[in-house]
């Protein structure tokens, strides 16, 4: 499947992720539906993540990263 590509990017840290960019990352991971169009708009271009060949989204390599750095917080508070 083809990737949509997006400029290089700056390295984002999870923390600096809105709630709603968060969120987001989670649903196109678990393949859930969501509709906050801006917010997937911002992900795109802060290049988390990508369009593939068929209108489905999925996360980039640094997306990935982003998401992991969520969870690995998200353990570390329990």
């Amino acid at each position: 499947m083809a990737y949509q590509t997006t400029r290089l990017q700056q390295p984002v840290t999870p923390d600096s992720l809105t709630a709603a960019e968060r969120a987001v990352l989670f649903n196109i991971e678990a393949h859930t539906n969501w509709s906050d169009s801006g917010v997937v708009t911002a992900l795109i271009e802060k290049g988390l993540i990508t369009r593939r060949s068929g209108g489905h989204f999925a996360l980039t390599d640094q997306g990935r990263a982003a998401l992991d750095g969520l969870l690995q917080n998200h353990q570390r508070r329990r």
